[in-house]
């Protein structure tokens, strides 16, 4: 029978382990369960360049395990040209993110390899590396975008769409927009409906945790079986362990005694 002392350590280190494994490999930080923080956050802020008429609200940032650096761009909403059917996107929007109607476009920088990602015409991904010159070599195009950061680490990108997609070429009529910016916060991310939104990034970070807590946790209860089974959690096995103790202590006294005798 496994004593009640081991049943109170089992029920708790599977807590502790579930959510260490799940926090720490999805880069939140022990402070309050928010995400992570990053002292380049300001120094690879994108320059948003956007119609006048249409300037988002601002930027919410988060970072992930591996310094990966998230920028949300939020507009309060996507307006089409026809009234009947922005009426209608809106509605289907509200149902797909929870009630929230905020256009959001994310662009992610990793400042380790100067590699960027955001999403142009037809949600089409834009994969690019910043270089030393200030230009951009964009991937997918295997081409050299001149002018397209600001001291080589603020990437511009330009809104080319009514729904906000992006890209590096640079789009008439637009102007940079002077955003303020704040980490995600929880209740922003249940708010916006970030987990619908994507699951390749904040997304897919919080599945990915999960899922390692979860491979975590069952290699600990299976470990904690073995040791059920092998009786060495019992009252009984843990009683010969504390006179086996005791007899190893006693016996190296003993032993130690003799030898200073001598």
């Amino acid at each position: 029978m496994v004593s009640k002392k081991w049943v109170a350590i089992w029920l708790i280190l599977n807590f502790l382990i579930f959510w260490f494994v799940g926090l720490a490999s999805s880069g939140y930080s022990m402070e309050g369960y928010l995400p992570g923080e990053s002292e380049r956050i300001e120094h690879y802020t994108p320059l948003v360049y956007t119609s006048p008429d249409d300037k988002p609200v601002g930027i919410l940032y988060m970072v992930d395990y591996d310094g990966t650096l998230y920028y949300y761009i939020v507009w309060e909403d996507e307006y089409f040209s026809n009234s009947l059917i922005d009426k209608l996107y809106r509605f289907l929007r509200g149902l797909i993110y929870g009630g929230a109607t905020q256009d959001i476009e994310v662009v992610s920088v990793n400042p380790d390899n100067g590699t960027f990602y955001f999403q142009t015409y037809e949600h089409t991904d834009v994969h690019g590396k910043l270089l030393e010159d200030g230009t951009c070599l964009w991937i997918e195009e295997d081409k050299v975008i001149p002018d397209c950061t600001v001291n080589e680490t603020h990437i511009k990108v330009y809104v080319v769409t009514w729904n906000h997609m992006l890209s590096l070429i640079p789009e008439s009529g637009t102007e940079m927009a002077v955003l303020p910016m704040r980490h995600m916060t929880p209740a922003d991310y249940v708010a916006l409906g970030m987990f619908r939104r994507t699951q390749k990034t904040i997304g897919g970070v919080a599945i990915s945790s999960l899922f390692l807590a979860v491979i975590a946790t069952l290699v600990f209860n299976g470990f904690f079986y073995w040791a059920w089974r092998r009786g060495y959690l019992t009252k009984e096995s843990q009683r010969r362990a504390r006179k086996e103790t005791k007899r190893t202590l006693s016996d190296s006294w003993d032993s130690l005694m003799r030898k200073l005798k001598r």
